[in-house]
């Protein structure tokens, strides 16, 4: 019976706590959910106090830097503009010099902390976020990698700082001031960044640790600056910065340590001879100007199948019928890229990535002018130029009348006239063939894909 006493007590003992255990939690409960709602609360009432609305330092992925992106919260409504990244981008300013806007709507939840949320699709803001991107399909799965959720870190009259639920990346919002129009922050980026863009620059100053050589390239025609060096034991150093573009220069994503030097963005200044970096004016980057001959010989550029001359059209088309079979149980080959000019391990090659292959042939540079605008190309032969795939593109598969474009239908050499749109930094090269008018070839910087036609890669 005592036993059985013991155990009675001892049970109602435990009722009595676990009794009591839930009434606090309960308390507990309401005591967090009441202090989410009222930091919920908090973050809507910030985001309505730029009547201008905030300026949002987006990124995506860091390989290509951030953009401007202004946005005005209304009631349960998002309204934004953006700097225009693609050619299907819904974004920059419209012919009257408007900034474009779409307006979607927003929510504020609590995850773990407070979540702002553009959870009604825009086509100007989700243009980051989209798989399939039209004008970047390098990554189906994620596109650009931009988020379009993201955690509050810290909210204030002054600032507002979010990560990127999915990918991470900080986010910096301030208030727009009042005098400050939305295509202003949009048309200030575009001149700032063509003034003091170059496809290449050298680091130096009074305060350069040694004399290592430290080159400087833009990734791409994108915004992200690429640091390379050899270090003191021969190792070759890559350091990425990528960087956001704003009235008075390049604000990096973060600081960035090159061969022992700290940089933390560069100024726009007075002179596009040089430019010095922000936490460090004895420090500069030095833009190289290279002849447009040397532009072609130093990077790959990219052809579009949109942007074949009529010269060269029909060859292409007559090897695109041929792939059409080409592969296995007579499955489509596709063509993914074509690119002329200097590969990854240093050669002048025309270059292509297929479905089935890697098909290659080396080429050279002959006879430049003066002034670098204009330089003849010849094909190699077979036996020194190409690779097992080139030689069965050449051979059974159209290849080789494609290639006459740009070396001659007997492979003579063609001469060339070059034009650009930026001598420091071009984001596209025009060779005009010097006897045939109908010979034009239009090739681009940024990595991009052969076919412009979605539905080519999509099938």
């Amino acid at each position: 019976m005592k036993k059985i006493f013991y155990f009675t007590l001892f049970s109602m003992a435990l009722m009595g706590l676990s009794s009591c255990s839930l009434k606090e939690d309960d308390n507990f409960d309401e005591n967090a959910a009441q202090r989410a709602e009222e930091r919920i609360k908090e973050v809507k009432d910030m985001l309505y106090t730029a009547p201008n609305g905030w300026l949002m330092e987006y990124y995506g992925n860091l390989n290509f830097g951030g953009y401007n992106v202004m946005v005005k919260f209304n009631g349960n409504e998002a309204t934004i503009g953006i700097e225009k990244w693609g050619t299907n981008h819904v974004a920059g300013v419209d012919t009257e010099g408007n900034a474009i806007t779409t307006t979607s709507h927003f929510k504020l939840e609590q995850s773990m902390g407070v979540i702002i949320s553009f959870d009604g699709f825009n086509e100007t803001f989700h243009y980051y976020s989209m798989p399939n991107n039209p004008d970047y399909r390098y990554d189906t799965a994620d596109g650009l990698r931009g988020d379009f959720e993201f955690r509050v870190m810290s909210a204030s009259p002054d600032s507002i700082i979010l990560r990127g639920k999915k990918h991470n990346n900080r986010i910096r919002m301030t208030p727009i001031p009042a005098d400050k129009t939305w295509a202003s922050i949009i048309n200030e980026a575009k001149e700032t960044e063509n003034f003091m863009t170059s496809r290449s620059y050298t680091l130096s100053g009074a305060d350069r640790k040694d004399t290592v050589e430290i080159s400087v390239t833009n990734n791409g025609n994108y915004r992200c600056l690429i640091f390379e060096y050899t270090d003191s034991t021969m190792l070759k150093q890559t350091v990425a910065a990528p960087y956001i573009v704003k009235a008075d220069g390049y604000y990096f994503y973060t600081p960035v340590e090159v061969n022992g030097m700290q940089l933390d963005g560069i100024v726009k200044g007075d002179t596009d001879d040089h430019f010095i970096f922000r936490n460090n004016s004895n420090l500069q980057l030095d833009p190289v100007l290279y002849t447009l001959a040397d532009n072609f010989r130093h990077y790959s550029w990219y052809m579009h199948y949109d942007d074949l001359g009529d010269y060269g059209r029909h060859n292409w088309d007559n090897m695109l019928a041929i792939l059409e079979t080409a592969g296995p149980n007579e499955d489509k080959v596709k063509i993914y890229t074509v690119t002329i000019g200097l590969t990854s391990d240093g050669k002048l090659a025309v270059s292509m990535t297929t479905s089935d292959g890697n098909p290659y042939n080396l080429f050279s540079i002959r006879r430049v002018s003066d002034d670098g605008t204009e330089m003849t190309l010849r094909r190699n032969n077979l036996a020194s130029g190409t690779n097992a795939d080139g030689k069965e593109y050449l051979n059974n598969r159209g290849w080789k009348a494609c290639l006459s474009q740009f070396f001659g239908a007997n492979d003579g050499g063609l001469a060339f006239k070059m034009e650009c749109d930026n001598e420091r930094n071009p984001s596209y090269i025009i060779l005009r063939d010097t006897r045939n008018q109908n010979n034009v070839i239009k090739l681009y910087s940024a990595p991009s894909y052969f076919m412009n036609d979605a539905g080519y890669y999509n099938d």
